[in-house]
């Protein structure tokens, strides 16, 4: 009866979308700041013991001249780590086979050690100013050295979800992986860059990047055409069940409050299979939010054309 009243309510326009909780989001953010502070604080706690920086040390020009350049140190392997990651697609060389499953390892490593080099780093050279102002206030000598960096890497890695510095790379592997599968540059020009997801599994238990695949989406008058990097399918007007919006409670996306597009689709076997759709190539968040709005106005305005009768 449930399959029937969802097929339905596609056949009238009408697409399913789960409202959105703010609360929800509110509460996501809550937990990942906790999260954050909490672990970092101990970690830097750990480190303070082991610290050999006595209270009574002097933080004089000759320790804030030594901050700065440690720092910068720090400040340039990570941006040097940062463009090889970039320019080689962490580590990704062969596009003959199928990628994703070893870049989604590479890319979540490369997304622990880079952004962390050049965290510390800011947080050394704000030692150089911070650490002397912070001692004279009485603070002992570990903490007044640590504050700083724990400061930085608290507040960058808080920007670091919102802001998506990886964001170069999907165009650049998902375009190399088509062009190897045979696509040519006036097939990629017209394809919207997305990746796909199984609702039905949590986001919580994916390692690395909750997207199953990432490709390509074409809107034809006839159909919609996924090519990706181990996957591909098309849909017609008649096997389109269903659009429905739910947010991924389990992914970054749900801070933002992006209330993904999910296809719920008629296989040729009998089977229905519902298929998430990730918008790829935003560099924030709020970015990733609009461009799922615009592209569940795509694929709504497809249907509706689609459907109409020719005159």
């Amino acid at each position: 009866m449930r399959g029937r009243l969802k097929a339905g309510n596609a056949m009238n326009g009408q697409s399913q979308k789960k409202p959105l909780v703010k609360s929800k989001v509110a509460l996501g953010w809550a937990i990942l700041v906790i999260n954050i502070v909490v672990w970092t604080v101990l970690g830097f706690w750990c480190a303070s013991k082991r610290a050999q920086v006595g209270g009574d040390v002097s933080f004089g020009i000759g320790f804030s001249i030594g901050m700065v350049v440690i720092g910068g140190f720090f400040v340039m392997a990570g941006a040097v780590g940062y463009f090889i990651v970039l320019f080689t697609e962490a580590g990704t060389f062969n596009y003959a086979q199928p990628v994703w499953k070893g870049f989604k390892v590479r890319l979540y490593l490369a997304n622990i050690f880079v952004p962390l080099s050049a965290m510390l780093g800011v947080g050394f050279i704000l030692c150089a100013v911070v650490t002397p102002f912070l001692a004279n206030f009485g603070l002992s000598g570990p903490a007044a050295y640590m504050a700083p960096v724990l400061g930085a890497v608290v507040i960058l890695q808080l920007v670091l979800i919102w802001v998506r510095v990886w964001t170069p790379l999907a165009k650049r592997l998902i375009n190399k992986r088509l062009r190897a599968r045979g696509l040519n540059d006036l097939q990629l020009a017209g394809g919207m860059l997305i990746g796909i997801s199984d609702p039905s599994r949590s986001s919580f238990k994916k390692f690395g990047a909750v997207e199953d695949d990432v490709g390509m989406l074409w809107l034809h008058p006839d159909q919609l055409i996924y090519w990706g990097d181990n996957d591909q399918f098309s849909v017609r007007l008649e096997q389109l069940l269903e659009i429905e919006r739910s947010m991924d409670t389990g992914g970054t996306s749900s801070l933002s409050g992006t209330i993904h597009v999910i296809l719920r689709v008629a296989q040729a076997d009998g089977t229905e299979r519902r298929i998430r759709l990730h918008t790829e190539g935003n560099w924030t968040l709020g970015a990733a939010r609009a461009k799922m709005e615009e592209l569940a106005q795509r694929v709504e305005a497809w249907r509706t054309v689609a459907r109409s009768p020719i005159v």
